[in-house]
């Protein structure tokens, strides 16, 4: 049959990726519980997580698997796994595990969270940016820089200066009830004011990152 699969079923590229996403996110959600368990992520674990992502590549472009497992492959690169790094990964998984899919892959994000929807042009150049949540990119001083090194200013709370708000991918779903939501409440209050302030999440301002060079 044209267009099947190897079961003789419809082929649908879209359903059959974000099942394939959800079994990967699933799977990756057992691994890090048990290497959760002890509180400890040791050097074992790490590679072990690390060839589990060579083994999975549609986990390797899916959000925000995709930028962990960038990250392990950073960590693993000089052949040795420090104590930082290890901690640093155990707070990763620690966030996935803590974290909601539907943020995290980006599915209906808008619904749970005061995204503009559509996603706005992300610009860089004179823009004031405040970051919030937990992000699977790096510290949120690293991302701070990304937008600084990009001709943008960071601040530390939402005013009406403030032209972009960063909703980091582990974030709290139960945002409104939160202190990481007070920031977010500030922006929503500032932008439904009508002040130029536009509400995205990592993924979206990644991208952007990625498309736009450093000065």
């Amino acid at each position: 049959m044209a267009n099947a699969d190897p079961h003789g079923q419809p082929f649908n590229v879209v359903f059959n990726a974000r099942r394939r996403t959800e079994r990967d996110l699933s799977e990756m959600l057992g691994l890090a519980k048990g290497m959760l368990a002890d509180g400890v992520i040791n050097t074992e674990e790490a590679r072990y997580l690390h060839d589990w992502g060579a083994n999975h590549p549609d986990a390797l472009v899916q959000w925000p698997l995709s930028l962990i497992f960038s990250r392990l492959q950073q960590f693993v690169a000089d052949g040795r796994i420090d104590d930082d790094e290890r901690l640093e990964l155990k707070e990763i998984l620690a966030s996935l595990v803590g974290g909601t899919a539907s943020l995290m892959l980006g599915y209906e994000a808008a619904t749970t969270l005061p995204l503009d929807n559509p996603p706005p042009l992300v610009l860089f150049d004179q823009e004031v940016y405040v970051f919030t949540g937990r992000f699977a990119y790096g510290p949120r001083r690293t991302c701070e820089m990304e937008a600084i090194t990009r001709g943008a200013a960071v601040a530390e709370d939402v005013t009406q200066n403030t032209t972009f708000l960063v909703i980091g991918s582990f974030g709290n779903q139960d945002w409104a009830q939160s202190n990481y939501g007070r920031k977010i409440q500030k922006a929503v209050k500032l932008r439904d004011s009508g002040f130029a302030l536009r509400i995205v999440g990592e993924d979206h301002w990644m991208n952007a990152v990625a498309a736009a060079a450093p000065f």
